[in-house]
């Protein structure tokens, strides 16, 4: 090999490595703006007020009912302090569908009281329908 032939392939081998990062960024920006329009898509089939549980990409969370939405944003009505709070979709991490929140201590396994006016409704029903065997 000449020496300008090993001059050229340095020099390419050296702009390869400089367009390596560039390119890098290139391919993590496209993805990052992929998962934002998932997240506008996935958001886009709740209806608004509709409640729903975010997880933010700095792990944070947020849960309230859906506001409006825009091209690059969206709000949410926190449920908590009933703040609006605006988040935009490529800081989002996951979105689900929420069950009514009422407040601290609401969440899913704590609804249990409302079998109490089942269980007395059903044991009078059962309690009616014995006494009417036993006068028949």
């Amino acid at each position: 090999m000449t020496h300008s032939a090993i001059r050229k392939s340095a020099l390419c081998l050296v702009f390869a490595l400089l367009a390596l990062p560039a390119v890098s960024a290139a391919r993590a920006e496209q993805n990052s703006a992929r998962h934002a329009h998932k997240i506008q898509k996935k958001l886009a089939r709740f209806p608004a007020g509709s409640y729903v549980d975010i997880d933010l990409r700095n792990g944070s969370e947020s849960l309230g009912s859906l506001g409006a939405l825009t091209d690059s944003t969206f709000q949410i009505n926190d449920a908590d302090n009933n703040k609006s709070e605006t988040f935009a979709y490529s800081d989002v991490a996951r979105v689900r569908g929420g069950r009514s929140y009422i407040g601290e201590g609401s969440e899913n396994g704590r609804h249990r009281l409302h079998l109490i006016p089942i269980a007395i409704t059903a044991a009078a029903a059962a309690a009616g329908i014995a006494t009417y065997e036993a006068l028949r």
